[in-house]
């Protein structure tokens, strides 16, 4: 059988419309480091809270953090952010722990405010009966994408062995057409309206992903949601050396992912709450 374009195109259609149409918990490991993730609040946001410099925030954490005896107690996470000069600067992620000793040396309207944000913040967290339904309705949803897949699975691999037995080269296959419905960070930055840099370094304050190596990684359990992938470019140099470049790219999950945390306000309980009610409005 012959490859031609309309059978590619129909191919990639396919798998586009399989990977987009659901945003799945796959199973309870993944349910389990849902109910893990805890909240956070960075010293910026406590500095606008509760009207202070944000020098002088980051002065009160380190001189906490110079009189601790048991620092490993609490975390007190040093990160950085892009200021209004467009440089990283540090700040901190505080737990809930880390502020209520942070609070502790300040006025009682200041440790109130504090207090109060936590409050607001555990309000929103969900309720262990919202992620036991949110895990049986995926267990029947994967069940039926199970037997869906058997029927794809037979089509999806003969084409793809009649592509690569047609391809002239494997790089052609490995950077063309498996990122057909693959998105760089400036694709999607770009679609929102900030720069690729700008996007980077928020998904890393909201500790989302990681830079290793010049390359961003995704942190967990967002490694295992099917978001991202990795990608290769393999070239030749003038003198004939071959070179390779690997970088991460997102999926449309991915995509979708992020454009749900920009549309919350970079609330991530809020964005993964959106995306589920989205792709299964019956939740």
């Amino acid at each position: 059988m012959s490859w031609s374009r309309n059978t590619h195109g129909v191919l990639l259609w396919k798998l586009e419309q399989h990977v987009a149409q659901f945003f799945i918990v796959q199973n309870s490991e993944v349910m389990t480091g849902l109910l893990e993730v805890k909240n956070t609040m960075s010293s910026l946001q406590i500095a606008e809270l509760t009207g202070k410099a944000h020098s002088n925030v980051m002065r009160d954490i380190r001189n906490i953090l110079e009189q601790l005896e048991d620092r490993g107690a609490f975390n007190f996470e040093l990160t950085s952010y892009i200021d209004k000069s467009n440089r990283e600067s540090p700040c901190y992620q505080l737990t809930k722990k880390d502020c209520l000793l942070l609070a502790s040396g300040y006025d009682a309207n200041l440790r109130a405010k504090i207090i109060n944000r936590w409050e607001e913040l555990e309000t929103r967290e969900l309720s262990r009966k919202e992620l036991a339904l949110m895990v049986i309705q995926a267990e029947e949803e994967k069940e039926r994408l199970l037997l869906e897949n058997n029927h794809l699975s037979e089509t999806v691999e003969l084409q793809t062995k009649e592509l690569q037995e047609s391809a002239p080269k494997v790089s052609y296959y490995d950077n063309h057409l498996q990122s057909v419905n693959a998105l760089t960070a400036t694709q999607i930055a770009k679609e929102i309206g900030m720069s690729a840099e700008k996007l980077n370094n928020k998904l890393k304050e909201l500790g989302i992903q990681f830079k290793q190596s010049g390359q961003w990684l995704l942190k967990s359990p967002y490694d295992k949601w099917g978001m991202h992938e990795t990608r290769t470019n393999i070239f030749t140099s003038e003198r004939g050396n071959t070179h390779t470049n690997t970088y991460t790219v997102w999926t449309q999950k991915g995509r979708r992912f992020i454009i749900a945390l920009y549309e919350n306000d970079w609330n991530v309980k809020k964005a993964i709450k959106q995306i589920k009610g989205e792709l299964n409005p019956a939740a």
